[in-house]
């Protein structure tokens, strides 16, 4: 039966894909973790971390826009292309047109943010004022540059992925973080925040150059030549991409916006636990997304609807059998994990209280922030852009009206649960505008449903018995906590599956493909 199973597994190319992705993608949350870790022992929740959480969340939003813009857009267009033409001549002119296009607006970007510094913090940050307003300018000065490699690396991550090159991304971000990470430990000492962003900068080049390692013969200075339609097909799915993410990077920027004019901390507060909600979706539905979506779209290009249809539903269910277990557990173990984590050196206890309330709200969207990531390259697979771009705009306005509402009543907690109740609503619009495209029978999933929340009563009884009569009572040491955490974790996931294999939501035989 193992035997079975080890050689259905490796059979698999998007389980087997999806391993060897989860193996790099944890080295990178790990180096991800030492970061946060670092900062978090030198600084506490101080205004060095708020300044520089925002820095590089204006970085990275140029990157997430570039990247959030270039993933649908070019990679159906560039599949498309392979598929229809006698060579990959027009492909690879697709991926230089690409290339052309990012490195003009990102020059322009870098030039902006380098000569309008104090502009950038003013509009992102408008709460910063004396040594938090100076230092954002300096920083964002040093840091501006690794706009261009990082939005360059999206073209060509992609491109990598469409060729089912799915490890070579991946390594780059390992390049990526372990730069941060490494010029964390060699400059903190002598440049303090200045070497950390130094790092950022030599990490996006080293990614950019990770991925040239395989793709730099395709890369040509000469005239290219896109036919029309493609060119006309690459605009018809990303101009609502540039609509909509651009409002889902204002609504990064207003939270910032607003966390500015809140107590010290509260950037850094939201940062830290945002981060460690995000460890369990970056490890597994974004591994997963990032495989599926060009199988998604190849299926989706040869009209195999049902074979779509099957793996799609296949990746909503192991979602939801991984993620509702993780939700209870981080609501349960919340100020414990951040405890651990973090506390020690200038995070002192009033750091993790001000850190484990956000998470305790993010927690709560855990299941529909993981439903997200294949809900959304679903529709991008199908050629539908528009569809959870509009929605997605609704959303952030209402995210905004959120925040703006709840903010006197619940102070710098308001920002994570206006995210997390926009989110919900998000995704219940999606799956409701699905019902058209999918088909199922509601009484089908009746039975199932009922035999989850069964299975989750048992993961829940148990934790909570860990918790109440065990960790509460004694006054364990740090790896005491982990060991106990840890164990009651692990009994309470066998008990889990045992009982969703027992009933038959789980079962070894099914494919994921």
């Amino acid at each position: 039966m193992k035997k079975q199973l080890v050689s259905s597994f490796f059979k698999n190319d998007i389980l087997k894909s999806s391993f060897w992705l989860l193996v790099i993608t944890l080295i990178v949350k790990v180096l991800g973790y030492i970061e946060k870790l670092v900062l978090a022992n030198y600084y506490g929740t101080g205004y060095e971390v708020d300044v520089y959480t925002v820095v590089i969340t204006i970085i990275l939003s140029f990157f997430f826009f570039f990247r959030e813009v270039i993933e649908p857009g070019f990679l159906r267009v560039f599949l498309d292309a392979k598929q229809k033409e006698k060579d990959d001549k027009q492909s690879w002119s697709i991926f230089n047109l690409g290339i052309r296009i990012i490195l003009g607006i990102t020059i322009i970007i870098t030039i902006l943010g380098f000569f309008f510094s104090g502009s950038f913090i003013t509009i992102f940050a408008p709460g910063f004022s004396g040594d938090k307003y100076n230092l954002g300018r300096e920083l964002i000065r040093i840091t501006i540059p690794a706009t261009i490699f990082l939005a360059l690396s999206t073209l060509t991550s992609i491109i990598l992925n469409a060729q089912k090159k799915f490890l070579l991304p991946a390594s780059g971000e390992i390049v990526f973080k372990g730069t941060i990470v490494l010029s964390m430990v060699l400059l903190f000492g002598t440049y303090g925040i200045y070497g950390v962003t130094v790092g950022v900068v030599l990490g996006a080049i080293g990614r950019l150059v990770v991925h040239l390692s395989k793709l730099y013969t395709k890369i040509s200075v000469k005239k290219i030549s896109v036919k029309p339609v493609y060119k006309k097909n690459i605009w018809k799915l990303t101009w609502p991409l540039l609509l909509g993410v651009g409002f889902s990077q204002i609504s990064t920027f207003i939270d910032n916006g607003f966390a500015s004019y809140l107590q010290e901390g509260a950037i850094s507060a939201l940062s830290y636990s945002k981060k460690v909600v995000e460890l369990p979706i970056v490890m597994f539905p974004y591994v997963l997304s990032i495989v599926a979506f060009p199988y998604f779209s190849q299926l989706a290009t040869e009209k195999s609807n049902d074979k779509l249809q099957r793996l799609f539903t296949n990746c909503l269910k192991w979602i939801l059998i991984t993620f509702i277990p993780i939700t209870i557990f981080f609501l349960l173990y919340g100020y414990f994990i951040i405890e651990i984590i973090f506390q020690r050196g200038a995070f002192d206890i009033n750091s993790t209280q001000l850190t484990v309330k956000p998470f305790i709200i993010y927690s709560i969207g855990l299941v529909f922030f993981a439903l997200e990531t294949i809900l959304v390259i679903f529709y991008y697979a199908n050629s539908d852009t528009k569809t959870p771009i509009f929605v997605g705009i609704g959303c952030v306005v209402l995210n905004i009206l959120l925040t703006w509402i709840l903010l006197d009543s619940f102070g710098y907690i308001a920002i994570a649960l206006a995210f997390v109740i926009q989110k919900i609503v998000k995704n219940s619009i999606l799956l409701f505008l699905l019902r058209n495209k999918i088909n199922y029978n509601i009484k089908d999933l009746v039975l199932p449903f009922f035999k989850l929340i069964g299975a989750t009563v048992v993961f829940g009884s148990f934790i909570l018995i860990g918790k109440i009569l065990f960790l509460e009572k004694f006054n364990y040491s740090v790896i005491s906590k982990i060991g106990f955490i840890g164990l009651n974790f692990g009994i309470a996931v066998i008990c889990f599956v045992i009982f969703l294999v027992m009933t038959n939501v789980i079962n070894f035989k099914d494919k994921l493909r």
